[in-house]
């Protein structure tokens, strides 16, 4: 049943006169819950009769403050409120609702095991899951919901073809990192040679430029005018004429 259903069906169950806790073995609710859905539906005569009677049928006012804080807190109201509604001490209202919790998971407590007590290792076992692997609430309610709707087959098929293909890159990585390993050892060899060969033609550029110079020299030295004298058979005078080798 859904909450609604749920809640008609406790209002069914208390107009025909169950106690809370028949109700609650039935439902399978809160004391809490089933009151304030039994609280919607009780007379109004009730409050004008200057009893204030829980769901049990019971003047609250004759009791003690201590049930009647218990009371209110089951009502869901604040620590604030129940000091202030029945005059007490900050103190008085810490340990009544100390012991108001105590008793509340108590009771909590006792309708869960009641619920799953034939399936509590199973539940522990997904509570220790849960807890190491840090799952919050909401992550097991999506998980749950993704079950429900068919969906977490397709989810695990997605993520097992996920895990294929990250180990694929993994593999595509690997390999590049090394090609560029050797594409570093490639640049490093080619830098080496290529230093050598500028090495060898900054030595040949030298040689070239002194065999450029020693050529110059040479034809400076065998090249340049030499002065001859050669006799003037008509003038009987000399007459200097230059002198070629070639």
């Amino acid at each position: 049943m859904n909450r609604a259903e749920k809640e008609q069906y406790v209002i069914q169950l208390y107009k025909e006169g169950k106690t809370v806790r028949e109700i609650a073995e039935l439902v399978r609710m809160s004391f809490r819950d089933i009151g304030a859905i039994i609280k919607k539906v009780k007379p109004e005569a009730d409050q004008g009769t200057g009893q204030v009677e829980d769901t049990y049928g019971h003047d609250i006012k004759s009791k003690s403050k201590s049930t009647q804080a218990i009371k209110l807190f089951s009502e869901l109201k604040s620590p604030v409120e129940v000091a202030i509604a029945l005059d007490l001490s900050a103190n008085q209202v810490r340990a009544i609702y100390q012991e108001y919790l105590e008793l509340d998971g108590m009771y909590r407590f006792a309708s869960l095991y009641e619920e799953v007590k034939y399936d509590l290792d199973d539940l522990l076992r997904l509570h220790r899951i849960a807890k190491v692997r840090g799952m919050e609430k909401q992550d097991i309610t999506n998980v749950l919901d993704l079950i429900k709707n068919n969906q977490l087959q397709i989810l695990q098929s997605r993520a097992e073809y996920l895990r294929y293909e990250i180990n694929m890159l993994e593999i595509e990585k690997t390999r590049s990192e090394h090609r560029i390993v050797r594409l570093k050892r490639m640049i490093n060899e080619s830098e080496e040679t290529l230093a050598q060969k500028r090495g060898e033609m900054a030595y040949l550029n030298r040689e070239c430029r002194k065999l450029r110079q020693r050529i110059i020299d040479y034809n400076t030295v065998n090249l340049s005018p030499i002065i001859h004298l050669e006799p003037d058979t008509n003038s009987h005078s000399t007459q200097i004429v230059p002198y070629n080798k070639e």
